[in-house]
């Protein structure tokens, strides 16, 4: 457990050489509310519509509707490979499913809807280097496989006030920018990491910068990210190790503009609510079993200690992570 951060931590740690490492990870995150900055956002303060075959946009309001509330469920598989006793391969494939939830305000009113999408996301390509015994660098690959043209046939439904019969409204709608699939770029992603341990306790430090390489297809570039992680661990038995992790992430806006998105749709469509930071403090427990104790399970919880977002945009209530990993 040297190195071991914690199945669900995803903290880089060496390999030996011709020893693989096989990795389940399932990630829950759920929104709700609106933030602008750190202050809350009501809906009906930013998002309006008037009556018409389709509405419009009131415009005493920034946007026709808005996101209640959005969970993002990732599912995700990861091999890493020691390929020499400093170097390690690492492949990574995921598969998302985002469902948010939208009103649409209007007179006496108001119209209601769920949208959804799902599907592969990028892959992910990368090495890691163990400089010494406690430091590791790494380079990765994210390349654009995961889908930037994603569509959900919306209805959304209200209770007419004058008749108290139920109204609705469809539409084949292309979804915002933070329930698309993908990137669209091929990225590079860097990052240095520091572990050290004595007795019983470890602790460490990454940091990680996502650079987003040109514009996508559809004419923009998601914000780069720098992220910082600092951890400390205690093995409680030879079987049972728990993490806790404050995670730093800073991202920048959207550069650009999908043309198929109105940005006075939903702040979701809005390149400009898009990035900012966000502070998060997790807990985790690692068990290991098997007569090599190569098989660890993880869970990881955590919640946002802190939110500055360029919004409006979704809140970030709590993430839940349960990992699977086999060492052979």
């Amino acid at each position: 457990m040297g190195a071991h951060a914690g199945a669900a931590a995803h903290i880089h740690h060496q390999h030996e050489r011709g020893t693989w490492m096989f990795e389940y990870r399932y990630m829950h995150m759920s929104m709700d509310g609106l933030l602008d900055g750190t202050d809350n956002v009501d809906t009906q303060d930013i998002s309006g519509a008037l009556p018409g075959m389709p509405p419009i946009k009131d415009p005493d309001k920034d946007y026709m509707m808005a996101p209640t509330a959005m969970t993002m469920d990732m599912h995700m598989l990861m091999a890493m490979y020691g390929l020499t006793d400093r170097v390690s391969l690492m492949f990574m494939g995921s598969y998302l499913r985002n469902e948010m939830d939208m009103v649409m305000h209007m007179p006496m009113m108001d119209m209601v809807g769920t949208m959804e999408t799902s599907g592969f996301g990028d892959i992910l390509f990368g090495a890691m280097d163990s400089i010494s015994d406690t430091w590791t660098a790494s380079l990765s690959l994210s390349i654009p496989t995961g889908g930037i043209d994603e569509h959900d046939t919306v209805t959304m439904q209200g209770i007419n006030p004058m008749t108290q019969m139920p109204m609705s409204n469809t539409n084949d709608i292309k979804a915002g920018y933070p329930m698309q699939l993908g990137t669209g770029t091929w990225d590079l992603i860097p990052s240095l990491t520091y572990t050290d341990s004595a007795d019983k306790f470890g602790w460490g430090l990454q940091a990680s910068y996502r650079w987003h390489l040109g514009t996508n297809d559809n004419g923009y570039t998601w914000g780069n990210v720098l992220k910082a992680i600092g951890w400390g661990k205690y093995v409680f038995t030879p079987k049972l190790l728990g993490v806790s992790k404050l995670t730093v992430t800073d991202q920048r806006r959207i550069d650009g503009q999908d043309p198929e998105l109105n940005p006075n749709r939903s702040p979701v469509t809005d390149p400009t609510a898009t990035g900012g930071t966000r502070v998060d403090l997790s807990i985790g427990l690692n068990g290991f079993f098997g007569q090599q104790l190569n098989h660890v399970l993880g869970v990881e919880f955590g919640i946002p200690v802190y939110q500055d977002l360029n919004g409006p945009q979704m809140e970030t209530d709590w993430i839940l992570s349960l990992s699977y990993q086999l060492v052979l």
